[in-house]
């Protein structure tokens, strides 16, 4: 699955390795799902979560929310490791993507 200039919004992050010091940050991506890697790509951030690690998917109106563990950001080379909410705004497909991330 593949969805483009999407608002992705990181909430509650708890940065376990690196030296990501944001509780929080938004941006705008596109994000990729295949081969059970979910990618966000923002251009100087990108942010790599395994389905693995993936605790829970929640269905909004517009978007979807995940609670997720042990996700990579890589911030210009600078690349740490957090857990926290994500929350993509993915417009009418935010059921196919919860489908596809959960179901």
């Amino acid at each position: 699955m593949k969805a483009e200039k999407v608002k992705a919004e990181f909430t509650n992050l708890q940065t376990h390795m690196g030296p990501l010091r944001d509780s929080k940050f938004k941006m705008k991506c596109d994000v990729t799902y295949e081969d059970l890697l979910l990618i966000m790509d923002g251009g100087k951030r990108v942010v790599r979560l395994h389905a693995r690690n993936i605790n829970n998917v929640h269905l909004e109106k517009k978007a979807i929310r995940i609670a997720a563990l042990n996700f990579e950001v890589n911030d210009d080379g600078d690349v740490s490791v957090a857990s926290g909410s994500i929350r993509l705004e993915v417009g009418n497909d935010s059921e196919a993507w919860y489908k596809e991330l959960w179901g």
